[in-house]
């Protein structure tokens, strides 16, 4: 029997929730998505990917449905569950690519979401309430606090520690052993070398153009 799901946004990312739901899916027909939840009235009541849009105070709120959120930005998917996921009774499950190879070490805590052809080294410690986007690259030994975000395409170097609320962006690099406070955001392609105290955004983009008129 398919166990039922919800994806809090129908927007881009959540909409790629979907699909991951849908690879999951087709090695293991497991869930049945009952539907998206959206503040956007422009979306309530439509059909999206062949499920409904509820609106936030018409959602499904029995207990044996599952809840996801799949927002990038930390700070709103940190309240979108305090505020309408986690005082209701929905049940909590992370969302991994079936095609991910994770190490038997791997520490996970509940309501991530790790999208496909993510690597993850050993003693990697995610805690709760993760999205880590594709073909990421997840150093040994990293930590990673709750609601933290990781784009596509980022290298965490190993010894690395993001505290919750951090967005580190699509290409970034994180060097070995580096430090990030929390709420931090790190921009697109930027090379972080030394640690981050809290609330900083460190931004190397966009990149200068050199012309060569030789």
């Amino acid at each position: 029997m398919k166990k039922k799901i919800i994806i809090f946004s129908a927007g881009s990312a959540g909409r790629e929730v979907f699909q991951l739901i849908s690879i999951i899916n087709k090695l293991n027909k497991k869930w049945e998505v009952v539907g998206y939840v959206d503040s956007d009235p422009k979306k309530v009541g439509k059909t999206i990917d062949g499920v409904k849009v509820f609106s936030v105070e018409n959602k499904p709120k029995h207990k044996e449905i599952f809840a996801t959120c799949g927002i990038m930005n930390p700070q709103i998917r940190k309240k979108i569950y305090e505020k309408e996921i986690l005082n209701f009774p929905y049940k909590i499950i992370n969302l991994i690519h079936p095609l991910n190879e994770n190490p038997n070490c791997l520490k996970i805590g509940k309501g991530n979401i790790i999208f496909g052809n993510v690597h993850i080294s050993y003693e990697v410690n995610l805690k709760n309430f993760l999205l880590v986007s594709n073909f990421s690259d997840l150093g040994h030994n990293l930590v990673a606090d709750n609601y933290v975000t990781i784009m596509p395409s980022v290298i965490i170097g190993g010894n690395c520690k993001i505290k919750s609320g951090s967005l580190i962006a699509s290409g970034a690099i994180i060097n070995q052993g580096t430090s990030i406070g929390k709420n931090c955001k790190i921009g697109m392609g930027t090379l972080v070398t030394k640690n981050l105290k809290d609330n900083i955004s460190a931004i190397d983009y966009p990149r200068k153009a050199v012309v060569n008129n030789n």
